[in-house]
């Protein structure tokens, strides 16, 4: 007869339940801070038309009262659809970057300046022929690089959200347009400063109003789904939540 014995094998009581604690979310309901700037904006106070015509294209832009933007941006003779911005959104100190093309302009003073020698040694009959085409191709080439120049040396103007820094409205303003462009900007910072003396101080608030406005410019085709995701990363760590 064979007997069997059965070992009986220790069992760790279970780990106690501990009750989850309420999990911290941010609600970004719809509220009256975000009201649909379409339908809010109704009192124009200025308009301005902005044109490149080097690069044939501008903006048309229109400030309102109750402190919002309309864009209607142009391209190539042709007005695409108008978008608007809410001002208390946006940073009222804008991004200006300044680039002057100097290798293109050095480049046709001095392909202007080889042109200019070979013209002088026109005078010469035994290098007539020679001195032609070497006039003819530098003075090409000169205009060609001063278009170049010209056309590369810009400045640009960005406005970016205040604390999502999504860049909703930018300038790029050759020679001949730099100076229309600029008389611009101080006109929308003071718009923007206007605004945001309207924000309460209910911070929190704002902060979920701003992430509305993020995603109603991705609606509108202003800024796409990675800009509008990295522009509410940025927001949500203004309230210390970790993604």
């Amino acid at each position: 007869m064979v007997s069997k014995k059965r070992t009986a094998h220790a069992t760790s009581p279970p780990p106690p339940v501990v009750a989850a604690g309420p999990a911290e979310h941010i609600y970004i309901g719809s509220e009256e801070i975000s009201a649909d700037p379409a339908a809010a904006a109704k009192t124009p106070r200025a308009t301005a038309v902005l044109r490149n015509s080097l690069r044939r294209s501008g903006a048309e832009l229109t400030l309102f009262d109750e402190g919002y933007l309309k864009v209607t941006l142009l391209r190539n003779g042709e007005a695409g659809v108008p978008f608007f911005l809410d001002l208390r959104f946006l940073d009222p100190v804008p991004t200006i970057e300044r680039v002057v093309a100097i290798r293109w302009l050095a480049a046709a003073l001095g392909l202007g300046a080889t042109a200019a020698l070979a013209g002088f040694l026109l005078r010469f009959d035994a290098l007539h022929l020679a001195a032609l085409w070497i006039a003819g191709a530098a003075a090409v080439a000169s205009a060609v690089a001063l278009y170049v120049g010209i056309y590369l040396s810009h400045e640009t103007t960005e406005y970016c959200t205040l604390h999502g820094r999504a860049r909703v409205l930018r300038f790029v303003a050759n020679l001949g347009s730099i100076k229309h462009f600029r008389a611009f900007v101080p006109k929308l910072c003071r718009a923007i400063d206007e605004a945001a003396e309207r924000i309460g101080t209910d911070t929190a608030a704002h902060l979920r109003a701003e992430m509305r406005e993020h995603y109603r410019l991705r609606r509108d085709g202003v800024i796409d789904n990675d800009e509008c995701a990295s522009g509410t990363g940025r927001i949500l760590a203004q309230f210390d939540v970790r993604l």
